[in-house]
């Protein structure tokens, strides 16, 4: 019976999309159990992040769809010798949102977030094993991606919606484009002399967007050199927790 709400709730929030003529070049959409997201806050000019970031690119070899990640690059190191290219103040504000709704005020890099956990030790690979297992909880969310093709170039659609009608708790509805593959000779700083390697580079973030009724549909144009990104959207309620997270991987038309 939950499959089916999610089914049909998710059907009916991408219904006002339809009606713009446009020709689908692929899509995706939420299942059953809730599919966690980690967030990696990281910087090319801490010292301390490449180990991080290695091990981000290793927990996502084989397409592990059993969690979605993002790295986040913070620009708070930027005047201290070199500037991030992919650092971005919306991403540093989001850190210390995500970190103040806990009551706190510190961040740091590398920070690993899965839901709530703000403060996640990502390398005691068992208790991160375990904590991701304990958020793969039955969905009460649906999303639902897809990337469109339209006579003014090319848009991403976002459907969000809940199970059940009656449930108002307050959520938010976020997407973000993602690049894998990345490198970076560092000249100076912390980093200076190392060539850096990142994957699930946010390069932008849209939202966040209420989930406040049963079902809500967004159209976001992009880039056309977009296409080739991935697209991670997620739901997450006002104390942080993952409520769903889909992933349209890039290439996903050829």
């Amino acid at each position: 019976m939950l499959v089916r709400r999610l089914q049909l709730a998710l059907l009916s929030s991408l219904s006002f999309a339809s009606a713009v003529p446009a020709a689908e070049l692929c899509a995706a959409r939420s299942g059953t159990q809730v599919v966690p997201l980690v967030e990696l806050y990281t910087s090319e000019g801490c010292s301390s992040c490449p180990p991080a970031d290695r091990w981000l690119s290793q927990r996502i070899v084989g397409a592990d769809e059993s969690a979605n990640w993002l790295a986040f690059h913070v620009d708070y190191w930027d005047d201290l010798g070199w500037p991030d290219r992919f650092a971005s103040p919306q991403y540093t504000e989001r850190q210390r949102q995500r970190v103040g709704v806990h009551g706190d005020t510190t961040v740091y890099t590398p920070q690993v977030m899965l839901g709530e956990r703000v403060r996640m030790q990502w390398r005691a690979d068992a208790a991160f094993a375990r904590a991701l297992a304990d958020a793969r909880t039955p969905a009460h969310v649906g999303l639902a991606l897809s990337l469109h093709s339209e006579a003014n170039g090319i848009s991403l659609r976002v459907g969000a919606a809940r199970a059940d009608a009656r449930d108002t708790a307050p959520a938010q509805v976020w997407l973000a484009e993602s690049v894998d593959g990345q490198s970076t000779e560092v000249r100076a700083g912390e980093n200076g002399g190392v060539r850096l390697k990142h994957d699930r580079v946010v390069r932008k973030l849209w939202g966040p967007w209420p989930l406040d009724r049963a079902a809500i549909s967004e159209r976001v144009a992009i880039r056309s050199t977009s296409v080739s990104s991935d697209f991670t959207a997620f739901v997450q309620d006002m104390e942080g927790r993952t409520l769903q997270s889909l992933r349209l991987p890039g290439g996903c038309r050829e």
